[in-house]
């Protein structure tokens, strides 16, 4: 019961944390399609995953642009194969085939804001605020790919605006040890949320930073994530992550990339 109690508490903390929240959608989606790097060495608990500690690298895309570090949780938790946790939002399986290669569920994760304190290039804008998104979202695993797709709504009401994304992932097994599972995707943002976190209000404008109206946008991402099997109870993970950003966000004057890179590796302990 302890260790439950101490579960939801971490989990808690990771879904309100906005730097998590921030630079860990693709990453969480993987391995939600996927399911856990160490799903076969689950033990006699419902309760099966990994948890451990992650160095956190990305490039910011509001404000100078510059790179950020972080050390923050790895957390990849399933409940009976009902229920999940991974990385940076959760969620539960409502329907699905008997072999489970398809599966219907619904979930939460954070969305991140921002405050103009974050970057001295925001200075004299109004504070972005954080929310908390719900989805539904399914998987179809065939031989050859695994197949997930999300629609997002922003429950907290903010940005009163919605998102989506597909993805094709597919787990390669080097060996017992070593597994690895590379990914593609695409995200779409509607205006509204591209013109909350985004956009730059009239109040807001400078001579350097004209007004801006977020528009629709697609980005599209790539990445690898990888497991390593130190010994029965410990493991090693880490990935690189990539995203182009569509013209609907990247034409923003307060965003400086076009492109961000997301590094993570740690290691973390198997139950």
């Amino acid at each position: 019961m302890k260790k439950h109690i101490s579960l939801l508490f971490l989990l808690s903390l990771f879904l309100f944390s906005p730097a998590f929240a921030g630079t860990t959608e693709e990453v969480t989606e993987v391995y939600t399609d996927v399911d856990s790097p160490v799903a076969d060495q689950r033990g006699p608990s419902d309760f099966h995953g990994i948890l451990g500690p992650g160095m956190f690298t990305w490039h910011k895309i509001i404000g100078d642009g510059g790179t950020q570090i972080a050390l923050l949780p790895l957390v990849l938790v399933r409940y009976k194969d009902v229920a999940y946790w991974s990385i940076g939002g959760g969620g539960v399986w409502l329907l699905g085939t008997d072999d489970r290669s398809l599966r219907f569920g619904a979930g939460v994760r954070a969305q991140a804001g921002w405050s103009r304190g974050d970057d001295p290039e925001l200075a004299g804008m109004e504070e972005r605020k954080g929310s908390i998104d719900g989805y539904l979202n399914g998987v179809w695993r065939t031989p050859l790919v695994t197949v997930g797709a999300h629609y997002y709504h922003d429950l907290g009401n903010v940005s009163r605006g919605d998102s989506a994304s597909v993805r094709l992932s597919r787990n390669f097994r080097i060996n017992e040890d070593v597994r690895l599972t590379p990914s593609i995707g695409a995200t779409w943002l509607d205006s509204e949320r591209v013109d909350y976190y985004y956009g730059v209000k009239p109040e807001e404008a400078l001579p350097s930073r004209p007004v801006y109206r977020g528009r629709d946008t697609i980005n599209v991402n790539a990445g690898l994530a990888g497991a390593y099997r130190l010994q029965h109870s410990w493991s090693l993970l880490g990935g690189v992550f990539a995203t182009r950003f569509g013209n609907g966000l990247a034409d923003s004057p307060i965003v400086t990339r076009r492109y961000s890179t997301l590094f993570y590796a740690g290691a973390g302990w198997m139950f």
